[in-house]
């Protein structure tokens, strides 16, 4: 956790630059299935309405920072269930048309 704080730190304090925070929501339409031990019984607690955290900086065509991915309606704090979440720190070239 002090990694990300650090690293949220760092793009928040960059002053050339103009940091962002997008928060968002997807459909999965196509996904892996994944299935949790829940006291010894399997289960899938895949909800189709994802959530997208990220903070970053966009300079010129590179984009950098850290992603949050997970769903809306499972997990903490809506409940218990096991959930897929993942967490990164990305960089991006964006090609332009």
């Amino acid at each position: 956790m002090i990694k990300y704080l650090i690293l949220i730190i760092f793009l928040t304090s960059c002053a050339s630059t103009q940091p962002y925070l997008k928060i968002g929501a997807g459909y999965k339409f196509e996904e892996t299935k994944i299935y949790w031990q829940n006291k010894g019984a399997s289960t899938n607690s895949n909800h189709p309405i994802s959530a997208r955290f990220e903070l970053g900086i966009e300079q010129e065509n590179i984009t950098y920072g850290i992603s949050h991915h997970s769903q809306w309606l499972e997990g903490w704090p809506v409940n218990s269930n096991g959930e897929y979440s993942k967490t990164e720190v990305f960089a991006d070239y964006k090609f332009r048309f």
